[in-house]
Parts: structure tokens; sequence; C-alpha cells
């Protein structure tokens, strides 16, 4: 579910479960964010968009429907592309977005934080990128993310999938404030913002990001056609039965 409040200068988009799952990336939320970000481009006087993860800032993508994806090429279109389409709204919209992020931020929801202009963290978030573990990659973190955290950076949470914790995230770059008071930075990050152009900020993020879209368009047509393998079906199979995959070396053996 996604719910909108205005307020003077900026709107809050909050976002949140209904049965309480992690896992918020699916066809019906993809849809509902994209026409949101849509309606509020529209909007020329509140210069900046707050996102919030009600109870969590999410685990990215529903596993259901990632299975589906695997043996149905027309959904797995349908799926990715409307994924994509959301991290293209956030580089497009004429808002500066702050994020502020609680609990965890996995997989598609940690990709978000990337196309953020600022991300607020409590304390005791963790973030990780475990896709991997799914026989499938982090489209966004693969093909931007070392211009944003760098290279090695990139590929210790893509390689092996470790969790961070807030201030592991600060120190890459990932994140801009760790805190136990999210509202108080909030508000405080919004008068500094206020001091400045919004619209030389606007203008240099544009030309700042204007190569990430050719980036990521290529990374999610490498993920539908991975989305499609044996290997990836297998792997969400056996994270979903808590399972090991099939070809799950085993070193101990000589």
């Amino acid at each position: 579910m996604i719910e909108v409040e205005e307020y003077n200068s900026y709107y809050l988009l909050k976002f949140y479960s209904k049965d309480q799952k992690y896992n918020l990336f699916n066809i019906n939320f993809m849809t509902q964010f994209i026409d949101v970000l849509h309606n509020l481009s529209y909007d020329k006087t509140r210069k900046f968009l707050i996102l919030r993860g009600e109870d969590n800032f999410g685990a990215g993508a529903d596993l259901k429907e990632l299975l589906r994806a695997t043996t149905n090429n027309e959904f797995a279109s349908t799926f990715f592309n409307y994924m994509r389409e959301i991290y293209h709204l956030l580089m497009d919209i004429n808002k500066i977005v702050i994020s502020q992020v609680k609990k965890i931020a996995y997989g598609a929801s940690l990709e978000i934080l990337l196309l953020s202009d600022y991300v607020i963290a409590e304390t005791n978030t963790r973030f990780a990128a475990p896709a991997v573990r799914l026989g499938l990659f982090p489209p966004v973190l693969s093909s931007i993310g070392s211009f944003i955290i760098g290279y090695n950076n990139v590929k210790r949470l893509v390689y092996r999938g470790d969790i961070l914790d807030a201030e592991e995230a600060k120190s890459i770059g990932l994140v801009n404030v760790v805190t136990n008071d999210i509202e108080k930075e909030t508000e405080e990050i919004l008068k500094e913002y206020s001091k400045m152009s919004i619209s030389a900020i606007l203008l240099a993020k544009r030309n700042m990001i204007r190569p990430f879209r050719q980036y990521i368009d290529k990374a999610f047509e490498d993920l539908i056609l991975q989305v499609a393998t044996d290997e990836a079906r297998e792997e969400i199979l056996s994270y979903i039965n808590k399972t090991d995959p099939p070809w799950l070396i085993d070193f101990s053996k000589s």
C-alpha cells in the first residue's frame, strides 16, 4: 500500500504491506508507485519528496512473482519493466528525494537509495543486496553502484551478499546520516536545502545522472534474460523451500 501526504514544501510518500510482508515489489505495489510518482511530477510547487517505509524500507522483490517470472517471459518483461520505470521516475522527478530508512533495505528497496539525493537511516537498520542467492543480480547496484559507493563496495554487496549495518552503509556513501531521530534529521536537511537554489540543484542532478539511464536499461535487459534460466528458477525455489540448490559445491569433499 502507498499513501501520500501533502505538506507546505514536500510530499511524504509512505509505503507498507498490509500482511507484514517485507518483499514489497510486486506488480500491484510497483504500478501504484509508478502512478504516484507520475502524478507528483506534475506539481511544481513542492520541491521535496520524502520516501518512508512505515515499518521497514523493504526487502525487494516478491519471491512468488519472481518465481512466476522464471517460466513466463511476458510476465518477466512486465515485472522488470515496471521496476525499471520506478527508477527512471526517481531519476526524472523534479524534486529532491529524501529517503527515511528503518529496519532493513534489501534488494530493489536498497537500490532506491542509490537514486535518492539524501538518505537518513535509523541506527539499527541493515542493508543488503542478496539477489545472487536467487540466481539473479541487482540491476541498479550492478550498473551504477560503482559511481556512488565505489567498485569494491559494489562487489562486496553483489558477489557476497554481505549485510551492512547503518554505520558501514554510511562509511561507503550509501547513507548520509545515521540517527535515532529521523524526523529531526529530516527537518534539519529540509532547512539546509531551503537555503539553496533548488532549481540549480535539480539541474546539477540531471547532469550528474545523465548516463545512468542507459546503464540501468542494459542491466534490466540482462536481468530479464537471466530470470528465464534454469539456474535462477532452481535458486529461487531453493530459497523459498529453504533447501540447497542442486549444484551447490561441497568444498569439504576431497
